[in-house]
């Protein structure tokens, strides 16, 4: 059985990480020609996203999160994985760069089997 407590301080890192790239992503897609209905939709994921970034910042621990805030996460980690996998298809990676985000997305799909445990 998986547990949350299997979590490092290394995993917390790479969910910040991960939950940044999410938020800047969807800066970039609010600064696109977008519906109205969209926009406001990116919006509410940025706040969400954004909250559980600056709680796992000023408390670097799995368990200050909600179980709520968890689903957050797992959802940012998701969001995170499809932009890398977008770069891996792009094939503008040299065989170094694509080994490391090969590593990083495999990292976030691990936290994310653990989050959805």
């Amino acid at each position: 059985m998986k547990s949350l407590a299997a979590i490092t301080l290394n995993d917390i890192d790479t969910i910040k990480i991960a939950l940044n790239d999410s938020i800047s992503d969807i800066n970039s897609e609010l600064k696109e020609q977008t519906g109205e209905k969209k926009r406001v939709e990116l919006a509410d994921y940025k706040d969400k996203y954004s909250k559980v970034y600056n709680k796992l910042r000023q408390n670097p621990s799995i368990y200050s999160l909600s179980q709520t805030e968890l689903d957050i996460t797992a959802g940012g980690l998701n969001d995170a994985i499809e932009l890398m996998e977008e770069i891996l298809s792009s094939g503008e990676l040299d065989d170094q760069d694509k080994e490391e985000t090969l590593q990083v997305r495999n990292e976030c799909n691990r936290l994310v089997e653990l989050l959805a445990d």
